[in-house]
């Protein structure tokens, strides 16, 4: 999301402490809006065709995040919304959008959900030989724990597997693609922009996905949902980008595990959904590997901090005893 190498990486996450923290509670916050925007989105595509809704829904986010940006005084900074790796960022996402609202709108929030879950799994892999960060073997471990889960909720086998199971899965590999290539993005850039470049590609290919579907005018019913989709989805953009802005992938991208949670509450109280067993034990694996990559990453992170710390003091002692005497 910056223009940071690993190395830059691990002098964020040493150096500025208190901005890794910020980083982890903005993608925790982020989550929350996600899942908002998802059951709305869900309950918005009941009505209106894909294509009109995602269109109506980033149409509505984008002008919130033009909002955002001249509040913050960054409208001067919009034409970098069209330098060529943040085009690159916005087109991964977009494709991430299409394909996860697609799912979303055919399978349960739950499901669809766990399933994009393995996004964060790949962005941490991919973090290692794109981005220079190292990853432990138990973070490793996790990985492909978690990756299993998710192949448990797709239903591998033959008697029940349904292809949709599929596009979740691309929209992750996509997703990940993604959040790799916004770390990438130079610190210059303000993170409103980097939202806004998503919507303006966004609304354009839902306005070409639409030559294909027929548009019908929404209710009101409809409208509110978008539109609390559409304040969700700015927000959780701006703060996601921040979030990897400002910490590790590899400690924030597992937060996204938090999603499965807010699916599970939504699933059952607007949707009227419960998970099977073996999307429960998909759940399970996918979300225990998360928190477990997450406190692996967490006491590494320590123990580097004190490493470094120890060679300071180090350093420090051995000035001071080659220093020469005052008297």
């Amino acid at each position: 999301m910056t223009g940071v190498t690993g190395g830059d990486t691990v002098r964020l996450g040493a150096g500025a402490p208190g901005m890794a923290v910020k980083g982890v509670i903005a993608m925790a916050l982020a989550m929350l809006m996600f899942i908002t925007n998802d059951t709305s989105l869900k309950l918005a595509v009941r009505e209106l065709p894909l294509g009109e809704a995602i269109f109506l829904r980033t149409l509505l986010s984008a002008l919130i995040m033009l909002a955002l940006a001249a509040r913050a005084g960054d409208l001067a900074a919009l034409p970098m919304a069209f330098r060529p790796r943040v085009l690159v960022r916005s087109g991964l996402d977009a494709l991430t959008t299409f394909l996860y609202v697609a799912a979303l709108a055919v399978m349960p929030i739950a499901s669809s959900t766990t399933i994009y879950m393995v996004a964060p799994l790949l962005t941490t892999a991919l973090a290692v030989p794109l981005l220079g960060e190292k990853v432990s073997w138990r973070s490793w471990c996790a990985i492909a724990i978690g990756f299993c889960g998710a192949l448990i909720v797709t239903r591998p086998d033959p008697a029940t597997f349904s292809a949709i199971a599929l596009v979740p899965a691309v929209a992750a590999f996509c997703g990940a693609g993604r959040d790799v290539m916004t770390r990438g993005i130079g610190m210059e850039i303000p993170g409103s922009v980097v939202g806004c470049s998503s919507g303006f590609v966004l609304v354009a290919s839902a306005a070409v996905f639409s030559l294909w579907e027929p548009w019908h005018l929404p209710s009101l019913q409809a409208l509110g949902t978008v539109a609390l989709s559409a304040a969700a989805f700015a927000v959780g953009t701006v703060l996601l980008v921040f979030a990897f802005r400002h910490a590790p992938v590899a400690s924030v991208s597992p937060l996204r595990y938090l999603m499965v949670f807010g699916a599970l509450v939504s699933g059952y109280l607007v949707f009227g959904d419960l998970p099977d067993i073996w999307t429960s034990v998909g759940m399970v694996l996918v979300v225990g590997a998360g928190l477990y990559a997450i406190t692996c990453e967490h006491r590494r992170s320590v123990h580097a901090r004190r490493a470094a710390a120890g060679c300071g003091n180090a350093a420090l002692g051995a000035a001071v005893a080659c220093a020469p005497s005052k008297d």
